[in-house]
């Protein structure tokens, strides 16, 4: 019986380890730095967003994820493209499809996409993130950000 117990605990603390070992890897992922030679960004600012604050919003991500270098942006992510079927077209948008990332990628010679949806209530500003690469539909990583505005 206390063999057993003992067995028991040995497997829950080694998988406790090896959650413990994995754990921040996972976490920190999506905090690395990104190569901004290879990753576009998509900015969507919406109507609430104050014009003159947009050139901070864009440095504020490139501090953040470009280690303060300038990434390429993505002008054309938000055109429409056709792409021919069986009995007319079908229309997709910007980089949520996986086909037509590897269309712009191609153009804009990158691998990832950043989308960074940021929307302004007064002084605070809400920033959605999410990382695309070439691989797969859904995104690698995403979060959301409340940022103050700064004050001039």
């Amino acid at each position: 019986m206390t063999q057993n117990l003992v067995k028991i605990v040995k497997k829950t603390l080694i998988f406790f380890v090896i959650c413990l070992a994995v754990l921040p890897y996972f976490l920190l992922a999506e905090e690395k730095t990104l190569d901004h030679q290879t990753t576009a960004v998509r900015y969507v600012f919406t109507a609430s967003v104050e014009r003159e604050i947009h050139p901070w919003l864009q440095e504020e991500v490139a501090n953040i994820w470009f280690d303060s270098n300038i990434p390429k942006s993505c002008h054309i992510c938000d055109n429409v493209y056709r792409y021919p079927v069986d009995n007319g077209s079908v229309v997709t948008r910007g980089v949520q499809n996986l086909t037509n990332r590897k269309r712009l990628a191609a153009i804009l010679e990158v691998n990832d996409f950043l989308t960074v949806k940021i929307r302004q209530s007064g002084e605070v500003i809400s920033v959605e993130a999410a990382l695309h690469n070439l691989e797969q539909e859904e995104p690698l990583w995403a979060k959301v950000f409340e940022w103050s505005r700064p004050w001039w």
